[in-house]
């Protein structure tokens, strides 16, 4: 039976006001849902960082145990592999994620790197400018950005290379000894600047299992430190993956976790600002960042963890004292600080942290 006119004019659709009310219902739904899809999203890739944490800490260990001590955080290589190499001048070698490559199944990349030449030199340009994903914290998206950087530190480069970054470095300890500037042919006093370092590694460190005293799940081996937390300078200075160098692939605790959101970066003195984001553990996850630790395990350590006083308006730390490059303390270390040490003598239980 055919439809009349008149059935035809009562169908009719929506009118302006419904339509409007229908949106506006969608519009609150996603509203409602949009923070927990961005939850879902970060809680996945904090995930993901605490897996590639897991593979670099089981890396170290399986490089203590055929090697009998923890990789090397960096020296200074003597001539002819660097030919621009002197006394007190600096220079400084690969670090411990080019030793840790082999463990990270990684191994061509290894034989690709040619140790017996400055790690910036022409014969590395191909791994300096190779993507390693397991370095890079899904959160810390502009990390998997390379930077150009200019001729090669022993001259032999003499175009622009591509340098790749890292969100990962491992523990130094409370400060950062011996420095790039103290080797061992470099005055008298080396074996005191040897001697004041106190994390895993470090420049010329010979780290064993036994010298970690205070136990290895309560001792750091590896941190976040966050690439896309630096400003757009820096990013071209630090985190270069290849290099052994403090700030780029080693870490202190003299500043508390995140500094970014705890000190005023914006304080005119720009040695502070360029030494403080850099080389201090840093997230874009919220409340903390992720540490592994030398026993191979990895905890998410709060922002809230008790650490030692500092200056927020200069990053300056309160609990330190430097004397010709000396350091100590004038008050026992915090539980953030502790953690750090290899060797400090502290207890530190899981629920101060």
């Amino acid at each position: 039976m055919s439809t009349s006119w008149n059935d035809r004019r009562s169908a009719r659709g929506f009118t302006l006001i419904e339509l409007l009310v229908v949106i506006a219902i969608i519009a609150v739904l996603i509203a409602l849902l949009l923070p927990a899809v961005q939850s879902a999203r970060e809680a996945a890739r904090r995930a993901q960082c605490t897996n590639n944490l897991k593979q670099l800490g089981l890396a170290i260990a399986n490089y203590e145990s055929a090697n009998g001590v923890f990789p090397l955080g960096s020296y200074q290589m003597p001539h002819p592999g660097d030919p621009n190499s002197a006394p007190c001048n600096g220079r400084h070698e690969h670090g411990i994620l080019v030793r840790l490559l082999p463990y990270y199944e990684q191994g061509s990349l290894y034989n690709a790197f040619n140790s017996n030449v400055h790690y910036f030199s022409f014969p590395n340009t191909t791994i300096n400018a190779t993507g390693v994903s397991v370095l890079w914290c899904p959160s810390d998206g502009y990390v998997q950005m390379p930077s150009t950087e200019g001729a090669g530190a022993d001259g032999s480069v003499n175009i622009a290379t591509t340098m790749y970054h890292n969100s990962y470095f491992g523990n130094a300890g409370t400060w950062m000894t011996p420095g790039r500037y103290q080797d061992p042919n470099c005055g008298t006093n080396f074996s005191s600047f040897y001697g004041n370092a106190n994390g895993v590694f470090y420049f010329y460190s010979k780290t064993t299992i036994a010298s970690i005293t205070d136990g290895t799940s309560n001792t750091m081996s590896l941190s976040e430190c966050a690439f896309g937390m630096m400003s757009q300078a820096d990013q071209v200075c630090w985190h270069w993956w290849t290099s052994g160098n403090y700030a780029d692939t080693m870490y202190c605790t003299m500043y508390p976790i995140n500094p970014f959101r705890k000190i005023n970066l914006g304080d005119p003195n720009p040695g502070i600002n360029a030494d403080l984001v850099p080389s201090t553990p840093s997230s874009f996850h919220p409340g903390g960042a992720n540490f592994a630790f030398c026993d191979g395990s990895v905890k998410f350590i709060k922002d809230s963890i008790s650490c030692l006083p500092f200056n927020p308006t200069t990053g300056t730390p309160l609990g330190y004292v430097n004397t010709g490059g000396i350091w100590s303390q004038t008050v026992p270390n915090a539980p953030y600080q502790a953690l750090s040490t290899r060797n400090g003598g502290e207890v530190i239980s899981s629920d101060q942290y």
